[in-house]
């Protein structure tokens, strides 16, 4: 297995407290905030001089096109770091997220729970009122007639109950 490279003074599980990775967030933003603006000036450096180069037999544009190849690193600099200062951002809020979703995973828990009996509670009292009203609406046995195997459907629709409770 091999080793990580770190920093023998480092210790970064304080960074598990939210106030401390705060402080040291803001902190890197404020480093990538100054490299940026250094590589801008020193964008700013290279650009004039080597823009200002003018070489026996250039065209109109060769300095600036000559330029832009030194250049376009720096740019990547420049945009690198204002993107880490972005991301450092972007980090700290991530994490506070995270911790608040979980300081709150215990009550939501909690809640679906109690919303998941209620609902239980309910489809029971409704399956036991629709049992009865089923009960109430089936014809009753008469008293003269043997028992006769029904040629009715088992599945009948609830205007099937009240036209025999009508007796059509």
């Amino acid at each position: 297995m091999t080793e990580i490279n770190r920093r023998p003074d480092a210790d970064y599980s304080r960074l598990l407290d939210l106030s401390v990775l705060t402080a040291w967030t803001m902190d890197r933003q404020r480093v990538h905030h100054q490299d940026a603006a250094a590589y801008e000036e020193i964008l700013a450096l290279f650009q004039s001089a080597l823009r200002s180069e003018v070489v026996d037999g250039d065209g109109r544009l060769s300095a600036p096109m000559r330029a832009r190849k030194v250049e376009k690193h720096l740019r990547a600099a420049v945009k690198a770091a204002r993107k880490q200062e972005v991301v450092m951002e972007r980090f700290r809020l991530a994490v506070a997220a995270h911790q608040a979703h979980v300081k709150a995973l215990p009550a939501q828990r909690e809640a679906k729970q109690t919303r998941k009996a209620g609902r239980r509670a309910v489809a029971a009292h409704t399956a036991k009122s629709l049992h009865k009203s089923a009960a109430a609406f089936a014809p009753a046995p008469a008293e003269d007639t043997p028992a006769v195997p029904s040629t009715a459907p088992a599945a009948r629709g609830i205007n099937d109950l009240f036209n025999q409770r009508r007796g059509a």
